[in-house]
């Protein structure tokens, strides 16, 4: 199946921005807020689409597809919290899962779940991603972040799901444009907050006054949102071709991507990144890759495009 290799590309390149999320995160912009406000405005680069299918479709579904926007740019603000609270490698995995988990509950609210194999595949890609995302038992003193954890995944599941309405009731670029405008939006909405607003003026103060510095955090930032950009794309891509719900339960493969990248720089840089693994948690890391392995083969022979 096609979106299966789509979004598996996608979340490697997620991975990565995650990467530069973190750092830039933990080194150069304090406030979450603000790193989400400027993500708002590099959201906007994709109205080069313009000429490849945009359209108005009626206002519903430019409504929904704008209000999938919004939705998703305030769950980055909750993401980027926790990000900067926690490891990156917890983080991600443990809000693509409460993503998926949102999806798979709509799912089977709306009964379009009626294939066992089906149902089978979907448990093990969470299973398996919720698996990959603890180290259990839980490390003493370690504090996950659950509040704007559990906030992040449930806004990215009902972001998503109103993108994928969106796509079925106009096109694919069209449902993509509108949803980065509602990005835009929300990103704007942001200045009306006051302590957000503080933040984001205070960091364009300081960026005035440091421009070296500045430089360098522009360059790791474009670079960021590049690689979210394109893995986005191919995200929502994969979701317009596919099942919402499995698109995002294949989320725990971002661990996969992020342990590979983040192990060699945690020795580098152990204050930002700070992975550690012992022989049971890659004991329990192989077992998840297992279980996301088998819940792949499922879905590739399951007919999952029916689904939502």
């Amino acid at each position: 199946m096609v979106w299966i290799t789509v979004a598996l590309l996608g979340y490697f390149f997620n991975a990565v921005a995650a990467i530069f999320d973190k750092y830039l995160l933990a080194d150069r912009i304090k406030a979450p807020a603000v790193y989400a406000f400027y993500v708002s405005l590099f959201s906007l680069f994709v109205l080069i689409f313009i000429p490849y299918g945009f359209g108005f479709f009626g206002w519903q579904s430019t409504a929904i597809a704008f209000l999938s926007g919004v939705i998703f740019l305030y769950a980055l603000v909750a993401l980027y919290t926790a990000i900067k609270r926690h490891e990156i490698s917890r983080v991600a995995p443990l809000v693509g899962t409460v993503t998926s988990l949102t999806a798979f509950v709509v799912v089977i609210l709306s009964g379009s779940l009626q294939n066992l194999p089906v149902f089978f595949a979907l448990i093990l890609l969470i299973g398996g991603g919720l698996l990959i995302s603890f180290d259990l038992p839980l490390r003493k003193g370690e504090h996950i972040p659950f509040l704007p954890l559990a906030t992040a995944g449930i806004g990215m599941g009902i972001s998503l799901l109103l993108l994928k309405q969106g796509y079925e009731e106009s096109n694919f670029v069209s449902g993509l444009i509108w949803s980065r405008l509602g990005m835009f939006a929300g990103g704007l909405s942001l200045l009306l907050v006051p302590v957000f607003r503080r933040q984001i003026l205070g960091q364009a103060k300081e960026t005035m006054t440091e421009p070296k510095r500045a430089t360098s955090t522009g360059m790791y930032f474009v670079l960021s949102k590049t690689c979210a950009g394109i893995g986005a794309f191919l995200i929502a891509y994969a979701i317009s071709l596919g099942s919402v719900s499995f698109v995002q339960a294949l989320s725990g493969m971002q661990y996969v991507f992020l342990l590979m990248l983040a192990l060699p720089l945690s020795l580098r840089f152990p204050q930002i990144f700070g992975e550690r693994l012992y022989f049971w948690d890659w004991f329990q890391k192989i077992g998840a890759i297992v279980l996301i392995g088998a819940g792949l083969w499922l879905s590739a022979t399951s007919g999952v495009e029916l689904l939502l």
